[in-house]
């Protein structure tokens, strides 16, 4: 991650640099790669009344549990704890909208819907499932334009999570005697805290390529109604993506993503030998990804200004503080259409 933060530092150097200034191709968004892989948020800006809607569709699949890099068997995670998690999939609904109310300035929103579940094994043998679904954290932010001309462009971003995802998630295991009791961690819909996401974003392009770096990090604001806080995430990224064509463009990048445990404590948890689920120190970890990505966008016809896309992430490095159910793969799909401002064509 250092690598990918340094990396940014020395474009943002690169994108203000007198040399790159005097460049004559022009960045636009007009194109199947003027947006950056559907997997990245907030990477891009718009001009003056215009506004953007999106979706995405992304479904995640965590299968089989980590200690470090290590991979632990069941009777592994079984020696210290009752019940050892299995796996995990989580399905996710985002919904957003940009719009720019100048040339240096977009506003964001965006919400999503989670659908989660987890299969775990008892230190007897038992198998059973926990699952959740509704509404997950709200996000609000604002970009705004560093540099707006020539070849390279640069923008801040800024967005704060409104806590609207449920941390009150409840379910029937075979230790609470039929009872609906707070399930772990992993199965809350949102952080219960305000969250403040700063970064930065730099995109180029030449004639038939482009790239683009973009550095995020969440802070939690404060401890929930639980009594606890999640731990903070980093997210440094770095693409590459080639135009062979007006309407496709094909992606690659790389991904390093680092998280805190939490601090405090859900006093609905009591056994902390019940479930590595949940241990406030059992949270943290740091992976990278290597995802591969297409864009299709529409110039003209009846999809004019349309965008469809998708990008499948492959992890290649993971280390958790375990036991800690490891990523398998993830399935992000998307479709992307700007309208211009009113009266204008």
């Amino acid at each position: 991650m250092r690598m990918l933060v340094c990396l940014c530092a020395a474009a943002a150097l690169a994108a203000v640099s007198p040399t790159l200034a005097q460049a004559q191709y022009e960045w636009t968004a007009s194109r199947p790669d003027g947006h950056a892989p559907i997997g990245i948020m907030a990477d891009h800006t718009h001009e003056r009344g215009e506004f953007m809607l999106s979706y995405r569709f992304m479904r995640m699949l965590m299968d089989g549990n980590l200690d470090g890099n290590d991979e632990l068997d069941v009777s592994d995670v079984h020696e210290d704890f009752m019940v050892a998690p299995l796996d995990m999939t989580m399905t996710m609904h985002m919904a957003g909208l940009m719009y720019a109310p100048s040339d240096v300035v977009t506003l964001l929103v965006m919400t999503n819907w989670l659908d989660q579940s987890m299969n775990h094994q008892t230190r007897p043998g038992g198998m059973f499932e926990a699952a959740s679904s509704g509404l997950g954290d709200t996000s609000l932010g604002a970009l705004i334009g560093v540099r707006r001309t020539g070849p390279v462009r640069m923008h801040l971003n800024a967005a704060v999570s409104i806590p609207t995802g449920s941390i009150e998630e409840t379910g029937v295991n075979p230790m609470s005697m039929g009872r609906a009791v707070q399930m772990p961690y992993p199965m809350q819909l949102g952080s219960g805290t305000w969250d403040f996401t700063p970064g930065i974003t730099i995109l180029g392009m030449s004639e038939s390529t482009s790239w683009g770096l973009q550095g995020r990090t969440t802070v939690r604001m404060g401890e929930n109604s639980r009594g606890y806080t999640k731990g903070s995430q980093t997210d440094a990224t770095l693409w590459f993506a080639v135009k062979p064509g007006d309407r496709l463009s094909l992606s690659a990048r790389v991904l390093t993503r680092s998280w805190g445990d939490y601090s405090g404590h859900d006093s609905a948890y009591g056994n902390p030998m019940m479930a590595p689920t949940i241990r406030e120190e059992l949270r943290g970890g740091t992976r990278v990804d290597v995802p591969m990505g297409l864009n299709l966008y529409f110039p003209d016809g009846a999809l004019a200004g349309h965008r469809i896309a998708a990008e499948w992430h492959i992890p290649v490095y993971q280390n958790l503080r375990g036991p800690q159910l490891g990523t398998d793969w993830i399935l992000t799909v998307g479709w992307q259409k700007s309208f211009a401002p009113l009266g204008h064509h």
